[in-house]
């Protein structure tokens, strides 16, 4: 193991938008770095990466890639995570991975530091921790306060969720297609379910049987697990619009304890890493104007009077800085100062 003030940190699929964002935050937050290795498939192997005064060439992904290394990130698709992350520990590195290979994945810890950190001790027993998705880490940081101070009866989502959590190429198909549609070019074959300019789409993920997709099945898992909740309710609806980075969420809490409005916007402001809105000038955040934002938005804190013990709120998230890129290094950080 390397000492502390020098790590080798290799980032997988560094030249995606959550691998560049941990590259710049790993600079940005002045993580211990010694070597930082980035790697990539044979299409993005050789391009040059600068960022705080490096640069770094990123290189192919291979069997000794991850030698001499403390810690790896994957920030690329599931498949290479469950091809290499095991070669990653094997050759003695921690592990942290942005994909959805091994959220649900038992003796994998699932973790949002601000609400479940002490569970990143878990992953002595496969190496991995997974971090996850965007809208599982946005709800995490908003139900944890309720959960404590009133329990959590049922929760219903409905998701609002821009192209960059399909990567590059879902903000290349958004461009694409908005100027196909501006310029009366005709409809060409689309990055996604059906078209995705001027329209809104209720389908992230692929569509299983009973009419969920995969991505809202997996949400509500996802959920479960970090609060420690496995019977907890919970309705999602995903929706992807032609927007290109953020995520909203209109989200409807019961609560097995009385609790309203007010006294829940005070619980939200005494949490960590929530920023609450409630102000008449400001009651609301917007995925736009939370971009850059290391934090989870919350406004329209109000009753529902139609349910027992009813609130009704709306998050903002920046879907790949803090909802995915930030949570992976602030795991890094809390593994590096307590656990390497």
């Amino acid at each position: 193991m390397a000492a502390a003030d020098a790590l080798g940190v290799a980032v997988v699929g560094a030249a995606g938008l959550v691998g560049e964002e941990i590259v710049a935050l790993l600079g940005e937050r002045q993580f211990p770095l010694g070597e930082l290795r980035l790697l990539g498939s044979v299409r993005t192997a050789g391009k040059v990466v600068e960022e705080h005064g490096r640069r770094d060439t990123i290189a192919l992904l291979g069997p000794r890639a991850f030698d001499d290394m403390d810690l790896v990130f994957f920030a690329a698709g599931p498949a290479i995570a469950g091809e290499h992350a095991p070669a990653a520990v094997a050759a003695g590195a921690a592990v942290i991975d942005c994909s959805s290979r091994f959220r649900l994945a038992e003796g994998v810890p699932l973790v949002v530091p601000e609400v479940n950190a002490e569970r990143i001790g878990d992953r002595r027993t496969e190496g991995i921790v997974a971090s996850p998705s965007p809208t599982a880490i946005a709800l995490a940081v908003v139900l944890e306060p309720l959960a404590a101070a009133a329990g959590l009866r049922r929760v219903t989502v409905a998701t609002y969720q821009g192209v960059a959590s399909a990567g590059r190429r879902g903000l290349r198909g958004l461009s694409r297609e908005t100027l196909d549609v501006l310029n009366s070019r005709g409809t060409r074959r689309s990055r996604f379910a059906r078209p995705i300019a001027f329209n809104c789409l209720p389908q992230v993920g692929e569509l299983e049987p009973g009419g969920w997709t995969t991505h809202e099945l997996r949400t509500a898992e996802e959920v479960r697990k970090i609060l420690d909740a496995p019977t907890l309710g919970i309705f999602v609806t995903a929706v992807r619009v032609p927007t290109f980075f953020g995520t909203g969420l209109s989200v409807t809490v019961e609560t097995e304890e009385p609790l309203g409005a007010a006294a829940a916007t005070a619980l939200f402001r005494g949490a960590r890493g929530l920023l609450v809105h409630e102000s008449p000038a400001d009651a609301y955040p917007t995925p736009t104007e939370v971009a850059g934002s290391d934090a989870t938005h919350v406004g329209r804190i109000r009753d529902d009077p139609t349910v027992e013990h009813g609130l009704g709120l709306w998050i903002a998230i920046d879907s790949v800085r803090k909802g995915a890129a930030l949570n992976a290094v602030q795991i890094a950080e809390i593994l590096v100062r307590d656990y390497l």
